[in-house]
């Protein structure tokens, strides 16, 4: 596969995933302008940029726009700390974009090589908090998915990330797959425990830390 060519603005040093990741080359853009220049050079390589923004500026955005839509082979990944309601419903609307909270920086290595790899890289409308209370995830008593088996023990598991529509959470064992339906319990900041019904929207098992990593969509809102 062609290296593709990745410019990073908005930070001075080099993630670790990326310095790690020796299929991506790699170039820190400090000044967002320069972006200009450098996607005349090239025209046939795949590019993407990063663009790490505190504040998701109009100016920046309508810089970041025009370089999409007038360089071919160019996909723009943002990782913002915030967004205003008027910078959600652009991007929203402008869906060519990927855009990811600052709490899951951490993924944009992975999601890059999905992108590459053709598969769909979801943009995230609700900011995703670290969270450090530990939760319970027991099958729910909704209809099974398509592979839950037969018998499946309640669980404690680990937080990554808590949002009001979703969570990614570790669990010691393997139980759980694509589509099946899980009943989460956890500890808000309140102090309060809540319990929810979600839908596992990806599994995948972590071989280092021997671990199943679960990504859950909650069927209703919360409030995290």
């Amino acid at each position: 596969m062609m290296k593709a060519l990745i410019y990073i603005n908005g930070i001075h040093a080099l993630p670790t995933g990326f310095k790690k990741d020796k299929t991506l080359k790699t170039e820190i853009v400090e000044n967002p302008y320069d972006l200009r220049e450098l996607m005349k050079l090239d025209p046939e390589s795949e590019k993407i940029i990063v663009a790490y923004l505190p504040f998701l500026e109009v100016r920046h955005y309508e810089l970041y726009r025009h370089l999409q839509k007038n360089t071919a082979n160019l996909k723009i990944f943002f990782i913002v700390s915030e967004l205003s309601s008027t910078m959600r419903i652009r991007l929203k609307a402008d869906n060519d974009f990927v855009v990811m909270w600052k709490t899951e920086e951490g993924n944009i290595v992975r999601n890059i090589h999905k992108y590459l790899d053709g598969k769909n890289v979801e943009s995230r409308q609700d900011r995703r908090e670290h969270a450090t209370s530990k939760g319970l995830v027991s099958p729910s008593k909704l209809p099974l998915g398509n592979q839950n088996k037969g018998f499946q023990p309640i669980l404690g598991g680990s937080f990554e990330n808590l949002s009001p529509h979703g969570s990614c959470m570790k669990i010691q064992a393997p139980f759980y797959e694509h589509k099946d339906f899980v009943n989460l319990t956890y500890q808000n900041k309140e102090g309060d425990f809540v319990s929810l019904e979600g839908q596992v929207r990806w599994a995948k098992w972590n071989k280092e830390t021997n671990t199943q990593e679960l990504g859950v969509q909650f069927l209703s809102s919360v409030v995290v």
